[in-house]
């Protein structure tokens, strides 16, 4: 009688020390994944040469390369702010119509990218209507936080 509950309990550690294998096993390796994909800390370290905190809690995206002015379609959008507080990213520009007559009002995508070009997101805004020669703020904001964006395309759909 001894010896078989001698034998359950060996055999219950193992089975013990075999699931606290697999679960350090698996948390490992799922950290692994999310580091080699590029979430968690090291997007923000690659970010921290253009993204400063101004005040307590809001940053502010000094990428010069996302601070060019753009134009598209005789639109020119520029003095480009991009920010990010609580986890809301906020994009602020200027849009100047240079087209030389009135435009309607139109939908505009800004794809937000990284430094190697690859897509981080796309959001949207819409433009009132201006007259030639007129210029209006683009006041486009997110919850998810895109501070950390190099450059950014515009598109009108």
């Amino acid at each position: 009688m001894k010896k078989t509950n001698n034998r359950v309990f060996i055999i219950l550690l193992v089975i013990i020390l075999i699931v606290i294998g697999l679960i350090v096993f698996l948390s490992l390796r799922d950290k692994e994944n999310k580091l080699v994909s590029g979430e968690g800390e090291t997007t923000s370290n690659e970010a921290s040469a253009y993204v400063e905190e101004v005040e307590d809690g809001i940053k502010l995206n000094k990428s010069t390369k996302l601070n060019e002015a753009k134009e598209i379609n005789g639109l020119q959008i520029s003095n480009i702010q991009l920010t990010t507080e609580s986890g809301m990213t906020t994009l602020l520009a200027d849009v100047k119509n240079n087209t030389g007559s009135d435009t309607k009002a139109q939908t505009i995508e800004i794809t937000l990218v990284n430094e190697d070009g690859s897509e981080i997101a796309k959001v949207t805004g819409i433009l009132n209507t201006m007259k030639a020669g007129e210029s209006t703020q683009l006041n486009i904001a997110t919850t998810s936080d895109y501070v950390n964006a190099y450059d950014f395309k515009v598109a009108i759909k």
